[in-house]
């Protein structure tokens, strides 16, 4: 099975910038939440590993999602005389 990558992210690029910008603001709101709350300072050393963590929790998320519709799409387009026996 060969997947296009560069056409896939080319397809949905919309969606993706979405899922960053999505992924971004909800890492800044729980920092604005932990500020507020006076769990954290504001401070670039209690700010930054936070946000590193948001960012990366919730872009692994969209990133695994995006992923599985890849290779979702590539089988469901994949035709069969290119298909392979798993067993």
């Amino acid at each position: 099975m060969k997947i296009d990558v560069d056409l896939f992210v080319k397809e949905r690029q919309d969606e993706i910038q979405t899922l960053v910008n999505l992924c971004l603001n909800k890492a800044g709101d729980a920092i604005q939440k932990k500020v507020a709350s006076e769990e954290i300072s504001a401070n670039i050393q209690d700010v930054l590993p936070l946000l590193l963590y948001e960012v990366l929790a919730a872009n692994t998320v969209a990133t695994l999602r995006l992923v599985a519709e890849m290779i979702n799409h590539a089988e469901e387009n994949m035709s069969p005389d290119n298909s392979y026996d798993n067993h």
